[in-house]
């Protein structure tokens, strides 16, 4: 094997006796990255090697072994799957999927910028993971364009789930590896070191606005230079760099990177349904185009190529001014603005700087004026008439504005309550809590109007729907119907004890709802297919929801115990235990000792609890006085002893009787005997 403290294993190494070391694919501050063979399984992964100087520490190694162990249990197509984690001495390494494709960081290097509509699905596909990971209680902690993968279909992988949490305090990395994670970083991991969902969403936000535009929004020479500005800058929309951009795409990207957490989307859900939205309803023509970088404008009066129709209108408001013949793009023909300088006749000659009065008029012309670009000087002129002489177009600029004096704000009023400037866009809102949505649209100018309904994935309170939806242009004052969530629609759970339970299913279905029979007990107060009980974790249920109940199987069946035999105590005390009531008798037996269980009725199968069983306890044997039957006839005795309840055995030991007569009996006459017991006679 290869050096322990090497940086880079050497090629073949083995780890684990199983993950064959093959050519190295990336390299980053925290590890290596190699292509390598899986000899167990036979398949090819991706081993993702940790540097020695993190390897070294012994924390590091368990927090990396618990944040590998949660990744792994994040199975999602959006996700790059963790096989394994595994030490080999000084090594430490994830086994993952092999993505065959490139990195995001690579296709932004490669285009420059990305098409909005390639910019909006790969962040869709990013929230789909992140919405999965969320849930799982996973958060990523260093979402950028390094961590996120596409493979040969343009799916979407993002990589290394849990890792920036397990290197926590170990970042001993470079300063240009903490640079290009702290472009992506939120201002509470700055401030607090705290990171949560919404801190995924914001990095996600900085990614999507450099697919857009190309560029990170803030830069820097040192990473707390980037990091002072996440804190105190708000990101600036990727209107302002590029043009092509849909309002709605910037209020995206600010909503996402929002400074104040709770400003933010309030998950990954409710992000991804609006970025859905807009791939759903910007037209086509947006979603190919690629944005183009905005070139700097070359008069510094003319508006922003991206300013807002409030800001054109308010503009405007701030008093008349004179455009030139082709429109607000065309070339002025007032006088130049040079301080102090002299404006040049078409014919060569020299006007003279107009003085006093007249050149402060003059001055306030020259302020109106809007230049044009000059490839667009002179088109669409008159033969002749191509270039007025300056002290003519000043003339007739000074006569535009005495004419516009007089009802400059009613022509405002129009642009600003009719024209142009009340024009408004409906902001995306879908997704938002209601009260920031028409926070947002009366701002606009908007009115809102509202309606409620039901929804299984919209929480209660935010927007479902927008209508006229995102983007559609409105007069200012128009309505937008906001339809907002009332959260799950539920239905109340009917009382369903003591009910019979098809008359309890036709109840519960008849709500839209779904009855679920748990194991049955047995009752002895509830009949049989009667409900005993019902779950009581809810007082009412969403559609198709789940109530549980418990049906009784009537009264429980006892095995009864036989007990013949046994002592009359110790058989009551057993009958008892058993649920059973015991009733009880006494009679004389030959042959069951005194005080034990004669009989048993009944004596086996089964009863129900509290029903009776009957024992019969001997007194023992029945005595009675045995006859005299001395001298008697041997018929005669026979039939004494044999009334006395007696068995009576015949002896003739002297030979054939001659007088008949007894002469001797076994048990003496006045005697007690036990009833049944034999006595024998002799006869002579």
């Amino acid at each position: 094997m290869s050096s322990a403290t090497s940086t880079s294993p050497g090629i073949s190494l083995l780890l684990d006796d199983r993950y064959r070391v093959e050519e190295p694919i990336a390299r980053g501050g925290m590890a290596t990255v190699h292509r390598g063979h899986d000899q167990r399984l036979d398949r090819v992964v991706a081993l993702k090697i940790m540097h020695p100087h993190l390897a070294m520490d012994e924390d590091f190694r368990r927090r990396f072994g618990r944040e590998a162990r949660s990744a792994a249990r994040l199975a999602h197509r959006n996700v790059v799957g963790v096989f394994d984690q595994g030490e080999d001495e000084d090594r430490i390494y994830l086994a993952m999927e092999l993505i065959e494709g490139e990195t995001l960081r690579a296709r932004i290097v490669e285009r420059g910028r990305l098409t909005v509509g390639e910019s909006l699905e790969i962040t869709a596909q990013v929230l789909e993971a992140l919405v999965a990971a969320h849930g799982a209680g996973i958060v990523h902690r260093d979402i950028k364009p390094e961590n996120i993968l596409l493979d040969r279909q343009d799916t979407v992988k993002v990589a290394d789930f849990g890792l920036a949490r397990a290197i926590g305090a170990n970042n001993s990395s470079t300063g240009a590896a903490l640079l290009g994670t702290v472009a992506y970083i939120s201002p509470e991991v700055v401030t607090r070191g705290e990171a949560d969902e919404r801190s995924d969403l914001y990095s996600l936000g900085v990614v999507l606005f450099e697919m857009l535009t190309g560029r990170q929004p803030f830069r820097g020479e040192q990473p707390v230079h980037i990091a002072f500005q996440h804190v105190h800058e708000d990101i600036p929309a990727p209107s302002t760099l590029v043009s092509g951009i849909p309002r709605p795409l910037d209020s995206l990207i600010t909503w996402a990177c929002a400074r104040g957490v709770e400003q933010r989307p309030a998950s990954a859900a409710d992000l991804l349904k609006a970025v859905r939205e807009l791939l759903r309803t910007l037209p086509a023509a947006v979603l190919a185009a690629r944005p183009e970088e905005i070139e700097p404008s070359d008069t510094g009066d003319v508006p922003h190529p991206t300013s807002s129709l409030d800001e054109v209108a308010a503009d405007i408001s701030r008093g008349p001014r004179v455009f030139a013949p082709g429109g607000a793009d065309a070339e002025t023909t007032a006088p130049d603005a040079g301080a102090g300088g002299e404006a040049e006749d078409e014919d060569g000659t020299d006007a003279e700087e107009p003085e006093g009065a007249a050149a402060e008029e003059d001055e306030r012309t020259r302020s109106l004026v809007v230049r044009a670009p000059r490839a667009r000087r002179g088109r669409h002129l008159p033969v002749g008439a191509r270039r007025r002489s300056r002290p003519m177009a000043a003339l007739a600029a000074l006569s535009l504005v005495a004419v516009l004096a007089g009802g400059a704000w009613t022509g405002a009023d129009w642009y600003l309550e009719t024209g142009p400037g009340a024009d408004r866009t409906v902001p995306l809102v879908t997704g938002t809590p209601l009260q920031d949505a028409e926070a947002e649209l009366t701002a606009s100018d908007l009115t809102v109007r509202t309606q409620e309904r039901f929804d299984d994935t919209v929480p209660a309170g935010h927007v479902i729907s927008a209508e006229p939806s995102t983007g559609t242009t409105l007069k200012k004052g128009s309505d937008v119907h906001l339809v907002v969530s009332k959260g799950v629609e539920t239905f109340p759970v009917p009382a369903l004890e003591g009910t019979g339970l098809e008359e309890a299913r036709e109840q519960v279905e008849a709500l839209g709802l779904e009855l679920v029979e748990d194991e049955a007990e047995y009752s002895e107060t509830v009949p049989q297919g009667v409900v005993i009980s019902q779950s009581a974790d809810a007082e009412a249920l969403p559609e198709g929801g789940e109530v549980h109940v418990v049906v009784s199987q009537g009264r429980q069946p006892l095995s009864v115990p036989d007990q013949t035999g046994a002592p009359a105590a110790s058989a009551r005390s057993t009958l008892e235990a058993a649920g059973f009531r015991v009733t009880s008798a006494e009679a004389h037996s030959p042959s069951v000792p005194k005080g034990s269980v004669i009989s048993q009725s009944p004596a086996s199968g089964t009863l129900h609890r509290g029903d009776t069983v009957h024992i019969v306890t001997s007194l023992g044997p029945e005595m009675v006085t045995v006859p005299d039957v001395f001298k008697k006839p041997e018929a005669e005795a026979r039939s004494a002893l044999e009334a006395a309840g007696f068995t009576v055995e015949v002896v003739h030991d002297k030979g054939e009787p001659v007088f008949g007569q007894v002469y001797e009996q076994t048990a003496a006459a006045g005697s007690q005997q036990a009833k049944g017991s034999t006595i024998t006679i002799k006869v002579f």
